[in-house]
């Protein structure tokens, strides 16, 4: 629909411009410092409906757009690997009960298996030993000493096998030796991977769960190189959710110090509140970096720039019904508004409503002043 509504507008102007000539339209000469100036009739500015605003400087961001990919951070994932006292790849003992499954939510010191072990018994047993021991030792001061460095290295034992420290306690207050190794969770999140079954032979390094807690999320975004500057650690960073209008704000937490040759971007990381889960690991998003302009700059509406002739315009109002086209520099859109680079007054009015009558009318002086001899 855009193409017919800018036919609309060019016939509209071809058939208006010329009586506007005749009626209401002065032609000023050509200043060489200023540029080419017309001016408008009061009557003829309302009835084209053209506006103008003051405009002064201030500070804006540069948005750059890039992919993101959502991925979980690193000391938010707990991987329950089966412990061994003695040398890896070893066998450890064998899965009795599985309580978990992929997917499922679990929170802190959840039992997640239970695991039939001879070290575990063997530990368990060395510990009651130990405490034994310790009350039928000397009373003399290096006695007691030895008696309580025994008892902590067999509590460390037990400790370096994923035995919880309720258990200990409990094994100490009953003497009761448990045949299961229980397998907990060591914090609150959902079963990511799932690789224990009942009856399976585990050995020691095997990692039967992965837990991952999703309340915080990580969201990687690949920024071309030459977008990058000014950028740093700190700058706003926004994340569109696919096929939703939701969005979440955060900040640039971690820069690449180093590029990838192959695609030549540069890796940008920001850390988000993952509300309801509305970011999951491995989906893709619509990431927008708001980069700072550097000191002040005079933004005016996306609409009040004009391409005339492959060069970026405005048109400034110099005084009532007074307009020049005065060339300018844009630079990257933002929320509308557009900045622009020229020597400019600190405040000027610039026209931010229908300018396109009045890029139509100096198209006309200019064509009247190359077709005069």
């Amino acid at each position: 629909m855009g193409w017919i509504f800018r036919a609309l507008e060019i016939l509209v102007v071809s058939f208006l411009m010329p009586f506007l000539l005749e009626t209401g339209v002065a032609i000023a000469d050509t200043l060489p410092s200023d540029g080419t100036v017309i001016t408008l009739s009061p009557k003829v500015v309302r009835s084209l409906g053209i506006g103008s605003r003051l405009y002064g400087p201030r500070h804006g961001n540069h948005r750059i757009h890039v992919s993101g990919v959502v991925a979980l951070i690193d000391d938010r994932v707990s991987y329950v690997t089966v412990r061994s006292l003695g040398a890896s790849n070893q066998i450890f003992g064998r899965v009795r009960k599985v309580y978990a499954d992929t997917g499922d939510h679990v929170v802190k010191d959840q039992l997640l298996a239970t695991l039939f072990s001879p070290d575990y018994i063997e530990a368990q047993q060395e510990y009651l030993q130990s405490i034994k021991l310790a009350s039928v030792s000397g009373t003399d001061l290096a006695s007691r000493d030895l008696s309580q460095k025994i008892i902590q290295a067999a509590v460390m034992k037990l400790v370096n096998l994923g035995v919880a420290r309720p258990e200990i306690d409990r094994l100490r207050k009953t003497g009761l030796i448990s045949r299961y190794l229980k397998m907990r969770s060591d914090l609150d999140g959902y079963v990511l991977v799932k690789n224990a079954i009942s009856g399976q032979t585990v050995y020691s390094g095997d990692r039967l769960f992965t837990i991952g807690n999703m309340d915080w999320i990580r969201v990687n975004g690949h920024v071309y190189q030459q977008d990058m500057k000014g950028m740093k650690v700190g700058d706003r960073m926004e994340v569109r959710i696919p096929e939703s209008n939701k969005r979440m704000w955060g900040h640039i937490t971690y820069i690449s110090p180093t590029a990838d040759p192959k695609t030549r971007t540069v890796l940008v990381r920001g850390i988000f509140k993952n509300h309801h889960l509305l970011l999951r690991p491995g989906m893709y998003v619509s990431v927008h970096l708001l980069v700072p302009y550097k000191g002040r700059h005079l933004w005016v509406p996306r609409e009040a720039v004009f391409l005339e002739q492959g060069q970026d315009v405005l048109f400034v109002e110099r005084s009532k019904g007074t307009y020049q086209m005065v060339p300018v520099k844009a630079g990257h859109s933002e929320s509308g508004l557009v900045p622009v680079r020229d020597h400019l007054p600190s405040t000027v009015r610039i026209v931010d409503q229908n300018g396109f009558w009045l890029k139509a009318q100096f198209e006309k002086v200019t064509s009247h002043s190359a077709d005069d001899p």
